[in-house]
């Protein structure tokens, strides 16, 4: 018969195998909001007339399905169910916002949480107003001035 002897334990988990490890456990979390403040100037690339985006007659154009988060400046409310963004160079992307969300919810801008590679795709990120909105993008069109 096997004799066993068994003293104070210090380490709970580990009280037959008599191993010297402790253990320890680091968290990092990290969390980066991005912002698109309001936007009330037209692009630069609309001209130094500095005219309203509501007068201005727009084609729309299909883009992607992604955008670098990056490279967007500004937003504002667009017609219905749309959120007007405004990259850093001038170009104006219209944003479908998706059911149950109104433009007008985004009159001080959006916001959204970045992403881990770096994009605003369409139903993958939400997002923020700041009258408390959560809304998905349904589809992305890039404005051009007719």
């Amino acid at each position: 018969m096997a004799h066993f002897e068994f003293g104070a334990i210090d380490r709970p988990f580990m009280p037959l195998l008599g191993l010297q490890t402790d253990f320890r456990q680091v968290r990092i979390d990290q969390r980066v909001i991005v912002r698109f403040p309001a936007s009330d100037l037209a692009p630069a690339a609309l001209g130094a007339q500095r005219q309203s985006i509501g007068k201005i007659k727009y084609k729309e154009k299909k883009i992607g399905k992604c955008l670098l988060v990056n490279r967007l400046g500004g937003s504002r409310p667009g017609p219905d169910r749309s959120l007007d963004l405004v990259t850093r160079d001038g170009i104006l992307i219209r944003a479908y916002l998706g059911d149950g969300c109104l433009a007008r919810e985004f009159y001080a801008g959006a916001y959204m949480e970045r992403s881990y590679d770096g994009k605003l795709c369409v139903n993958r990120d939400l997002l923020h107003a700041r009258t408390g909105a959560k809304c998905d993008v349904d589809k992305f069109r890039l404005l051009i001035p007719r």
